[in-house]
């Protein structure tokens, strides 16, 4: 069995054909079709409303719009379809009365020698899990937040300070919202530091980039998970999440089996998907990624670096264990540097009432 490269004009047509939300005509001597695996790359892309306004772009006036960036990506991909099989379902398929009705059939892509091109399992899981990746950061259509420390050196490029250059001299957070103290250079080189400027709204200028944390996916699932525990936590305690904030779980949901090569980035997914389920309030999947966070840190008692607090940070929000809640306090106090995600999630988890473990 193996992945089999199809071509259509219309993805979209064989999709419905495919799901059978479209019923196409047989001849006598047909008979259904058993179901079977396929893959069409972005058929399924559903551009949300709160996502169709324009953002700026990173360092100039234009406008950002993600309808663009999919309809790019679809072309790059336009008309491959994909099926699981073996050589006798896709000579079937190609050969169904239906498809030789169209003004433009199905055809199967096959190598200079005339075999059929196949892709293997493990190459198409790459792929599947690569396509997923640009189809969630399509939807989302907002650049992911840099990794910003005390000392860097940043543009701001929105807010009542746009287009002025500085350094970052202090980070603060309280319930989830990260604002930043920033130095600039005014009046003559008189130096002065404006508080409250949105993380959001800067763009690092220093080079060294390869120590920041840059996967635009962990990002914007960090951004919008950290606004969601806001919105359930509140400033008085347990709030109960509106219709778009649960529209809004619902859609990250859809994503939880985008896969990472790295280790570091799938362990954190692994994180963010339990803060997911927690907020979606799903107990038997709650149980299932807590078992799937806590077996990551089995073994650890105290967290020894970022990656473990992050785990940790998690769990404590699913489970509300107040032994994990002063392990990842310790680590935060002796760590005042640590990544901005976990001083994020931290400062909402104030508001969580913690109980004792086996509670």
């Amino acid at each position: 069995m193996f992945w089999f490269i199809l071509r259509h004009p219309n993805p979209s047509l064989i999709d419905d054909i495919f799901s059978r939300r479209k019923t196409v005509s047989l001849t006598d001597s047909e008979r259904p079709l058993d179901v079977f695996d396929y893959f069409i790359p972005f058929c399924d892309i559903h551009f949300r409303s709160s996502m169709s306004q324009p953002h700026a772009d990173d360092f100039s006036d234009a406008k950002y719009e993600p309808r663009l960036d999919g309809e790019a990506f679809r072309a790059d991909l336009h008309s491959y379809v994909f099926v699981y099989g073996d050589a006798l379902l896709v000579d079937t398929l190609v050969n169904r009365s239906w498809n030789k009705a169209l003004k433009a059939p199905l055809r199967v892509l096959r190598e200079k020698n005339g075999q059929p091109m196949i892709v293997s399992d493990y190459t198409m899981n790459i792929f599947r899990s690569a396509i997923r990746q640009m189809d969630f950061q399509i939807c989302e259509g907002h650049p992911a937040l840099d990794e910003v420390q005390e000392g860097d050196e940043v543009m701001v490029v929105d807010g009542p300070m746009k287009g002025g250059e500085g350094v970052v001299t202090q980070i603060r957070e309280r319930q989830g919202d990260l604002t930043l103290t920033v130095q600039f250079q005014l009046f003559n080189n008189l130096d002065v530091r404006v508080p409250g400027i949105r993380l959001e709204h800067v763009r690092l200028r220093n080079q060294e980039a390869s120590r920041l944390l840059r996967d635009d996916v962990i990002s914007n699932f960090e951004v919008e998970l950290a606004r969601l525990l806001v919105n359930r936590h509140g400033e008085h305690g347990s709030v109960e999440l509106n219709k778009a904030d649960r529209r809004q779980l619902e859609f990250l949901n859809r994503y939880s089996t985008i896969d990472f090569l790295d280790e570091t980035s799938r362990r954190k997914f692994a994180a963010l998907m339990l803060i997911c389920a927690y907020l979606m309030n799903d107990r038997p999947l709650i149980e299932q990624r807590t078992r799937a966070v806590a077996e990551l840190l089995e073994g650890v008692t105290e967290p020894a670096d970022d990656l473990q607090c992050y785990l940790m940070t998690a769990l404590f929000i699913a489970t509300h264990d107040v032994t994990l809640r002063q392990r990842t306090k310790t680590y935060r106090q002796s760590h005042p540097d640590c990544p901005l995600a976990i001083r994020r999630f931290q400062s909402i988890a104030k508001k969580i009432k913690t109980q004792s473990p086996g509670r």
